[in-house]
């Protein structure tokens, strides 16, 4: 007989018992009966009781728990009790009315298991009996009107009897299993019990002879994950804590997950619960427009991103199917079919001047600009490479240019209505772009385009929408400014690049279409680990998709739209922040595909790169700095890199790297010139790994400047020196523009690339002015790791601890 089972082994848990079972016990509370939410105290936000918070309702149940000192033979307290605790003085009614109240909080989060229910049927259909055996504060009265409400009265009646701690005056770890033996008078072997608590559902029963089975609800990844999620909820929308609790309705399809490989317990835990959100609200926005107009809209899922969320959609509502295409529209393809005229151009090229990119007009830049406004291979190098923006606009605007550019852009955007067209899409349609999001400027580019050419209605409808101007195009997101403020779309924007890879195909770039409409594609050049890696989680995503509700014998009455927000919305901003370390490990081989026409590839995470950042410069490097995952590469350093990125970009907050600087040590240095000299101390701060930085004031680069390690070290490392432009690197939070510093060592031995030994107190660095003068005031930068502290340095750091 089994000791220990998951979710999708329940309710054949039965087949292999011995015939002397006469009684299957259940636990109550995640066994029979789950919540719709992450912790049972979640439910105390749904209290309907004037000026009773969450923290209140918890508050009083400790207080009633601490008055059991005073009662020897009693380990548990009622309900009734509890809210006696809650008022300084309360009557009855009060307090009747507050437990009828709590009730009906559970009951709207309640839901019965399915696999439990099965095993009920199957145990009454064997003859058995079927028991509750619970911890609760609720009494069996209480519990069973519970049970009825979240299961059904058919459920319901094929208990026969309920034992509540609270009557007994003990819990199950407590004692609860010896009443529960004399009152049915029978022996423990005649018992089967199953629960999720290991020592109240498994242990304690044994020891009476009991044979207990202990009910793994979630492995250890899906647990944690499901309780970061509820953070990331919380720090996400800053209200959700006062008005409601953080729902998580996937929590028991995921129990019934039966693969554990990393790839496809993310694809199935992470990106089903994602898109089952926004399959749904797609699903709603489409009824709402067929509402409207009275005609269904065509979904038209924008590939490449569009993949998944099409197939996703298709296997969890197949009765919209006629009205889905997948079309081949990308911003390289929407830009392209857009160059009408001499507006539409420089429309297009000042768009990109103002992109506050560093690198908006570099030769690169350039080449990928021209290649969006359609000229030849052959054409580009007399193009491309001009020194500076203006030149290389006013080239492109010259008339002949001009003319290339629209007549090109004619015959490309034929082809794309050839291509809407292929894919059922006809003249004066309701059409919906369905996306990833999140500014909607395919929409914006081509939404005037399609409606001369086509007469076309077109909405937009986007996973996640953050939109940059106000266009007054119909646009919503499943995540918009009617849920969560700019700066939480903002700072999910950060790293979404993440999920637009797991949403693909292994189609290269569209780069035209052919006069039938058929698309002209580029070679894929994301290949291999990759493909395969993206691929598995996409076929579990869907083996989510295809189950969905599996787990829910009855439905929790918080599952509505705003639930489905919740939890989309909670998983992608818990992925996005808070990754956990196998999820890192699938995006290690990862690359990003840009996918402007050109072969750009970017690196996912880069973690060596991440963790030098955080040597050189604390976690000041975190704030603002331009990577395509940056929690994915600062997950090895735990919460406290994580959680400060995550709570920093979601408000926006105005930090500075001195907020991070505390836990100095003192550094000796001398600074000379030709004609003085003068010796100061620097404040080294603490960034990571034990690493410290210095930042030593040069004026404009006329010191010589010697640091005397030998004073606090006979053992360091030395991780980084340069001068830096001091504007430039306070407005950087890692620099690229560093100028080159020569250090000399004086009495210092190199045993190892970096590792130094002092060999006199007087040993000292020596770094000469830089070679290079930009008349700009410098500052040295100097990151060390003093592995072994001279003894006096020792005696000084005490005197500051």
């Amino acid at each position: 007989m089994k000791e220990t089972v998951v979710g999708w082994e329940i309710d054949a848990l039965l087949d292999d018992v011995n015939d002397n079972i006469e009684i299957l016990s259940l636990d109550c509370f995640d066994t029979l009966i789950w919540r719709n939410v992450n912790r049972p105290m979640d439910v105390f936000h749904d209290l309907e009781i004037a000026d009773c918070t969450m923290e209140l309702r918890v508050l009083a149940e400790k207080r009633a728990r601490k008055a059991l000192i005073l009662n020897k033979n009693k380990n548990e307290v009622t309900i009734s009790e509890i809210y006696a605790k809650m008022f300084r003085e309360a009557d009855d009614a009060r307090i009747a009315d507050c437990v009828d109240k709590e009730l009906l909080a559970e009951a709207r989060h309640c839901f019965a298991f399915d696999p439990v229910c099965k095993l009920i049927d199957r145990a009454k259909s064997r003859g058995l009996q079927v028991i509750i055996v619970s911890d609760t504060y609720l009494p069996e009265p209480l519990l069973r009107r519970l049970i009825t409400d979240a299961a059904g009265q058919e459920i319901a009646d094929k208990i026969d009897r309920i034992f509540c701690s609270c009557e007994y005056g003990a819990s199950k770890a407590g004692g609860l299993f010896k009443p529960v033996l004399a009152d049915l008078g029978i022996s423990p072997g005649k018992i089967l019990h199953l629960g999720d608590n290991l020592e109240a559902d498994f242990k304690a029963p044994a020891k009476l002879g009991i044979h207990g089975v202990h009910f793994e609800q979630f492995d250890d990844e899906a647990s944690e994950r499901l309780r970061l999620e509820a953070v990331a909820a919380t720090v996400l929308d800053k209200e959700t804590r006062k008005v409601a609790p953080s729902l998580q309705p996937h929590r028991a399809q995921i129990s019934l997950r039966r693969k554990n490989d990393a790839t496809f317990q993310f694809g199935h835990d992470v990106l089903g619960p994602i898109f089952q959100g926004f399959s749904r609200w797609i699903a709603e926005e489409s009824d709402a427009i067929e509402a409207n107009t009275g005609k269904k809209p065509k979904l038209l899922f924008l590939l490449r991103d569009g993949y998944l969320p099409a197939k996703a959609f298709m296997e969890a509502y197949p009765e919209y199917a006629d009205q889905v295409a997948m079309i081949e529209l990308s911003r390289f393809t929407a830009n392209a079919a857009s160059f009408k005229d001499r507006k539409a151009i420089e429309s297009f090229l000042m768009a990109e001047a103002t992109s506050n990119k560093k690198d908006a007009y570099s030769s690169q830049r350039q080449a990928a600009y021209c290649r969006q406004l359609l000229f030849f291979r052959g054409e580009i190098p007399k193009l491309a490479g001009l020194k500076t923006p203006e030149a290389f606009i006013r080239e492109i605007l010259k008339a002949k240019n001009v003319k290339k550019i629209i007549s090109r852009s004619e015959k490309f955007r034929a082809g794309l209505v050839a291509h809407l067209q292929k894919n059922g899409v006809e003249h004066g349609d309701n059409v919906v772009f369905v996306d990833l999001g999140y500014n909607g400027s395919v929409q914006n580019v081509i939404a005037p385009i399609l409606n001369a050419e086509m007469d076309l209605n077109i909405s937009g409808r986007y996973l996640l929408l953050r939109e940059l101007m106000i266009t007054d195009l119909d646009k919503k997101g499943l995540i918009d400014v009617r849920h969560y403020d700019n700066s939480a779309l903002n700072a999910l924007c950060e790293s979404i690049a993440v999920l637009e890879q797991l949403c693909t195909q292994s189609n290269g770039s569209v780069l035209g279409y052919s006069e039938a409409g058929e698309p002209m594609r580029d070679t894929a050049d994301i290949k291999g680990k990759q493909s395969e890696e993206r691929d598995h989680a996409q076929a579990a995503c869907l083996a989510y998709m295809e189950q969905l509700g599996c787990g829910w014998a009855t439905t929790p009455r918080s599952w509505d739209s705003d639930s489905a927000r919740q939890m989309a919305a909670a998983a992608l901003s818990r992925l996005l922040f808070l990754p956990v370390e196998r999820e890192v490990g699938i995006f290690e081989n990862f690359h990003h595909d840009v996918n402007l026409g050109t072969k750009d590839m970017l690196r996912f995470i880069d973690p060596e790169t991440a963790r030098q950042g955080l040597r050189r410069r604390g976690l000041f490097y975190t704030k603002n700095i331009s990577r395509i995952y940056l929690p994915g590469e600062l997950q090895q350093q735990g919460m406290q890199a994580l959680l400060p990125l995550f709570t920093g970009n979601r408000f926006g907050l105005d930090l500075r790297q001195n907020d991070f600087q505390s836990g100095s040590i003192k550094i000796p240095v001398m600074l000379a010139d030709d004609q003085e000299h003068l010796q100061i101390e620097i404040d080294a701060y603490p960034t990571s790994d034990g690493y410290y930085q210095a930042l030593i004031p040069v004026g404009t680069g006329q010191f010589n400047v010697a640091i005397m390690l030998g004073q606090i070290c006979d053992w360091l490392q030395v991780e980084e020196v340069n001068f830096q432009e001091i504007e430039n690197f306070m407005a950087k939070k890692i620099d690229d523009d560093s100028i080159a510093a020569h250090p000399i060592y004086e009495a210092m031995t190199e045993n190892a690339p970096g590792l130094h030994r002092c060999t006199r107190k007087d040993a000292f660095m020596m770094i000469p002015p830089p070679t290079i003068s930009t008349g700009e005031t410098l500052m040295l930068n100097f990151v060390f790791r003093p592995t072994v502290l001279s003894s006096s340095a020792k005696t000084d750091i005490k005197k500051v601890a």
